[in-house]
């Protein structure tokens, strides 16, 4: 080595020393010095400041706006150790140096096919009108006028146009919400529409959605939310009450104390009682200030309260989520994450320091936890009641995943542990998993949530609100309702290993058979429908000419699983076939309905089951649309004009066809003008009242027949997986069953008639079905908080008539 070499080491080691002296003395200089506070002086343009401790370290400053603006680029800054304020960035990462209150504005409707809208631009100011309509052929379904919001909301709903002809295996216009462009106009089955919201937005729910085989679009509404914008308590309360009603399982109070054993439920609960199990995963990141997570942990615990008021066997799991995750309450603890009370209280005792300096927000790592909880009962699986236990995970946080691995891929290991592909487009067959996410503040990361939450047809799994006070207000205002026997449900498919098992498919659970040894030889039973576990809903025709006539003695009501005696029979005591005699109508089957009590209670399992009945809370309640109407019910289900439903045939077999309403119910009804055979002077409408719905093939589609035998038997439709009971079996036009090489008939053949469950007068009587009046909720044991008319037809104090379903065919 060379001397200068060796000089120029020495020198740098001579000045490395130095460098270091001169740190420590400089460290030394500020050893005694107090903290650093934030400055209290500062503005925002238009509106105020307020300060949670004032400047000290920690403290939070919020800008406040008057009511139709909003902050920009945020809401609040925290104080640093620096004793300088978080900076201000706007979404493109860019600094900001001085904030200012801006106009809430919403975003204006942009596309709507087969239609036209009045003003059009991108944005709207606060009190402007958007207007919209169809062109010929088509009618408008949502609203026809909209008003922009101080929230940057608009009232009514998504004003969508569609066609007044009706084609089968089509799915409805899904609609394009306002702010969002729509690619794909086909809507076949297996056609996919996508979306995309305009620049500066976030779409949340689904962005492609698929025509499915029941007609129905698979995955979430979509919808474009503003980074200003947030839901509002009450939809985000409405949206997760009609969800959350329709995961909870039913057990009655008293079964729960003493696990008497059930098998009823939404999915697939097969178990001695439904069971669920509540992941509840609470960010506790830096961000999240002791004030904040106080009103979240409160929040929370007004939710626990909330889910324990459903009949349903609970276990929570309850995680604090920073860099790392925090067990607050294992969910293997049976004792403890089995009572709600000790639940709360380890929460209430939880301390908010315990992460320490590991602020960060790891969600990975808390969903992870729930993986292996998952995992680790999957393993008992048998002595866990891992197939019949259903799974909700709720998510609550305030920013964005900065630390750990994406959330997603945790996600799909859970989904993979409960035997869900990750890859469909419609998650609303994960019976066992909901997953809630809740995102709080301005600073979400929407994109990233969005990708968390379920997406399930017709519902609601991510949220976006403004600050943590409101996530108490939400869970508060769920409506605590108790549950009824779940209706509706049937085990449509099952897979091919429960086939290799024996196992079978119930798909029509709550049709029955009724049948008297007192009826002579060459009279056919009559079928009905399971309505409650002591009520069977059938014709009254089944029972004589009139309402007064004998009824036998012994009748036997056989089910998918046994038989049970029935004991008394109520027809509508306006039923008389005989009433038009005199005006030569031979026959006539208004009123041809009748309830049915048994001896036994029928037990419920997935061979027997109630089918749902419009106008009660147990169908409002599997719509996910609690507290409706029966209006609503009426537009739910019966909203077109060709409406496909369905009616079992020969006690086994589903047969289809289509109710025809509206501008096309009146040559559907004209078939029956066949069947007035002698002169007379009874009007087509005094025959065929409106009562009774009018059904039969379509111009592209050939019905089912239904035959003698088939009488009393429901003619049903689904939606959202659920089957509700519109119609009774009552009578039709032409013997085809009898007729020899008959070929099936289409709509030039005979109309398939029933009448209306849920037009105007509802039933009540039948246990758990409350009934919902037309102009709002009425249950009778609730007296004075009925609202409506609540105009019921009784007949005894235990069970009434409704205003009746009329469907024969022979």
């Amino acid at each position: 080595m060379s001397v200068k070499s060796a000089l120029w080491i020495l020198v740098s080691i001579l000045v490395l020393e130095v460098a270091a002296q001169d740190f420590d003395y400089y460290s030394e200089t500020y050893d005694d010095q107090g903290p650093l506070n934030c400055s209290t002086t500062e503005t925002i343009k238009g509106g105020s400041v307020t300060y949670s401790e004032g400047g000290m370290e920690g403290s939070v400053m919020t800008y406040h706006c008057d009511p139709g603006k909003f902050p920009h680029p945020v809401s609040d800054r925290i104080c640093g150790a620096d004793g300088e304020w978080s900076p201000m960035r706007l979404p493109s990462g860019r600094l900001v140096s001085r904030p200012t209150c801006k106009d809430m504005m919403c975003p204006g409707q942009l596309q709507l096919d087969n239609g036209d809208f009045w003003p059009r631009d991108q944005w709207f100011p606060v009190g402007m009108t958007q207007s919209f309509s169809c062109h010929s052929g088509f009618s408008l379904h949502g609203s026809e006028q909209r008003n922009c919001t101080l929230s940057g909301e608009w009232t009514g709903t998504t004003p969508i146009c569609r066609n007044h002809v009706f084609a089968a295996s089509e799915c409805t216009d899904p609609g394009i919400p306002p702010g969002a462009k729509r690619s794909g106009d086909r809507f076949q089955i297996e056609d996919k529409v996508t979306y995309r919201c305009q620049a500066g937005m976030h779409l949340l729910g689904s962005a492609e959605r698929v025509c499915l085989e029941n007609e129905e679009w698979s995955g979430s509404s979509p919808r474009c939310q503003a980074p200003q914008t947030f839901d509002t308590p009450s939809s985000v309360a409405e949206a997760m009450a009609g969800s959350l009603a329709g995961v909870m399982d039913v057990l009655s109070p008293d079964s729960k104390k003493k696990n008497v054993s059930r098998t009823f439920g939404r999915s697939f609960l097969v178990g001695e009682v439904s069971r669920m199990n509540i992941y509840i995963l609470l960010d506790t990141s830096g961000s999240i200030k002791k004030e904040k997570f106080e009103l979240a942990r409160n929040a929370t615990i007004a939710l626990i309260r909330k889910l324990d008021s459903y009949d349903v066997q609970l276990n929570f799991h309850v995680l604090s989520f920073a860099s790392e995750t925090k067990v607050i309450v294992s969910i293997h603890e049976t004792d403890i994450s089995g009572d709600s009370e000790e639940v709360i209280d380890l929460m209430t005792h939880f301390n908010y320091n315990s992460h320490g300096r590991k602020t960060g927000t790891n969600l990975y790592s808390a969903l992870e936890n729930v993986v292996n909880t998952i995992s680790f009962l999957n393993e008992n699986r048998n002595k866990n009641h891992f197939n019949e236990t259903q799974n909700i995970i709720i998510i609550e946080t305030d920013g964005y995943s900065n630390t750990g691995k994406k959330p997603e891929a945790a996600l799909v290991r859970i989904r993979s542990l409960l035997g869900y592909s990750t890859t469909q487009h419609d998650q609303t067959h994960e019976k066992l998993l909901d997953v809630y996410v809740f995102g709080v503040g301005d600073q979400v990361n929407k994109d990233e949530l969005n990708s968390l939450a379920s997406k399930k047809s017709g519902e609601r799994h991510f949220f976006v609100l403004k600050d943590f006070s409101l996530l108490g207000e939400v869970f508060n205002s769920i409506i605590s309702d108790k549950s009824v026997t779940m209706c509706g449900i049937a085990q449509e498919d099952i897979t091919e290993n429960q086939m290799l098992d024996g196992l079978k498919a119930y798909t029509r659970p709550w049709h029955v058979i009724v049948s008297s040894n007192e009826w002579p030889p060459d009279k056919l039973h009559c079928t009905g429908s399971i309505v409650s576990q002591t009520w069977v809903l059938t014709a009254a025709h089944c029972f004589g000419k009139v309402s007064t006539s004998r009824v036998p003695s012994q009748l036997k009501i056989q089910y998918g699983g046994g038989e049970v005696d029935g004991i008394r029979v109520i027809t509508h005591p306006e039923f008389n076939t005989l009433k038009l005699k005199g005006r030569n109508v031979s026959e006539f089957y208004d009123y041809d309905v009748a309830l049915v009590e048994t001896k036994q209670k029928i037990p419920l399992s997935w061979e027997a089951r109630p089918i749902c009945l419009p106008c009660t809370v147990a169908a409002s309640r599997a719509m996910k649309k609690i507290n409706s109407t029966c209006e609503q019910h009426r537009e739910q289900l019966l909203s077109l004009t060709a409406t496909p439903a369905f009616f079992i045939h020969k006690a086994k077999e589903r047969k289809q066809t289509y109710i025809h309403l509206k501008n096309q119910r009146p040559s559907c009804v004209e078939k029956a003008r066949l069947t007035l055979t002698q002169p007379t002077n009874v009007s087509l409408d005094e025959y065929v009242t409106e009562n009774f719905l009018c059904s039969g093939g379509t111009e592209r589609y050939q019905d089912g027949i239904s035959c003698r035998g088939d009488s009393g038997g429901s003619l049903y439709l689904q939606k959202r997986k659920r089957f509700f009971q519109v119609g009774v079996l009552s009578w039709g036009t032409i013997n085809v069953c009898e007729i020899p090489k008959v070929i099936p008939h289409s709509h030039h053949g005979f109309p398939v008639d029933t009448r209306a469950a849920g037009d105007k007068h509802l039933k009540r009587g039948t246990g758990d079905q409350s009934l919902l009046d037309a102009e709002g909720i009425c249950d009778e044991n609730l007296g004075p908080t009925c609202t409506g008319s609540c105009s019921v037809v009784k007949h005894t104090a235990e069970a009434g008539t409704i205003r009746p379903v009329n469907h024969k065919l022979y």
